[in-house]
């Protein structure tokens, strides 16, 4: 079968993969919760998640609220809508639906312009600098020292400056993209559809079949860009705030 259509991987692959290569210190399971041990980072990196196959109920929720006041909870559409719908019975707010994209690799043009991505590991001082005045400091940063190799932080370069950064894992022939960023001058110059050039080049490189990523579905721009790239939508996710 080719890598298009009904091949690319569907919304759970994609989250276990998103989930393998931003991972939690530690996972600590409640009921049919596991939470991340941290208490502070992205939302992806500290929500509660159903455990696959498991069944949530009131008092599962009452639980974790119990142990962990304030635990934000996150949903597949569709796969978990039955504990979206405690969650909204329980006064909680739906928020940052996040669409999960995938494309193949074969899709993405293997060749880029000399000394325009520079693919590394550990990141260089000028990737953690970039990524720190754009609103991912350390702390936030932490979940991509944790995850397996192969991994990579990709500098991005455009009129010999700095123009973005990435990062990029594999776990299961799935390459995730995290922390993809452009700096605010570099827009609209084609740095983002770079990005994944280099991305889909240094994954193939490692034996990956796919790319992924999630991206806010309220974000229109960047949903083009990775239509362009030839990534489709492949399922969503959301977060549930408490009041």
């Amino acid at each position: 079968m080719s890598d298009g259509g009904a091949d690319l991987p569907d919304d759970a692959r994609i989250m276990a993969a998103i989930r393998a290569t931003w991972p939690p210190s530690r996972l600590e399971r409640l009921g049919p919760f596991d939470l991340p041990a941290e208490r502070t980072g992205t939302r992806r990196a500290i929500s509660a998640r159903l455990r696959p196959g498991a069944v949530a109920g009131m008092g599962s929720i009452e639980a974790v609220e119990a142990a962990r006041p304030g635990t934000i909870f996150g949903t597949r559409d569709g796969a978990e809508d039955a504990l979206a719908g405690l969650l909204a019975a329980r006064g909680y707010a739906a928020s940052g639906l996040s669409d999960l994209m995938a494309g193949p690799l074969d899709a993405i043009p293997g060749e880029v312009p000399s000394v325009s991505g520079v693919p590394h590991w550990p990141p260089l001082a000028i990737c953690d600098a970039l990524w720190d005045a754009n609103g991912n400091p350390a702390d936030r940063r932490a979940p991509a020292h944790r995850a397996q190799s192969p991994k990579a932080a990709i500098l991005l370069r455009l009129d010999d400056r700095a123009a973005g950064a990435l990062f990029v894992a594999i776990h299961a022939e799935i390459a995730v993209c995290h922390m993809v960023l452009t700096l605010p001058d570099m827009r609209r110059r084609g740095v983002g559809h770079l990005g994944m050039r280099h991305a889909g080049r240094w994954a193939r490189a490692h034996g990956a079949r796919f790319i992924a990523l999630p991206v806010e579905a309220s974000n229109a721009a960047a949903v083009a860009l990775y239509t362009r790239a030839g990534l489709v939508r492949r399922g969503g996710y959301r977060y549930w705030m408490p009041r």
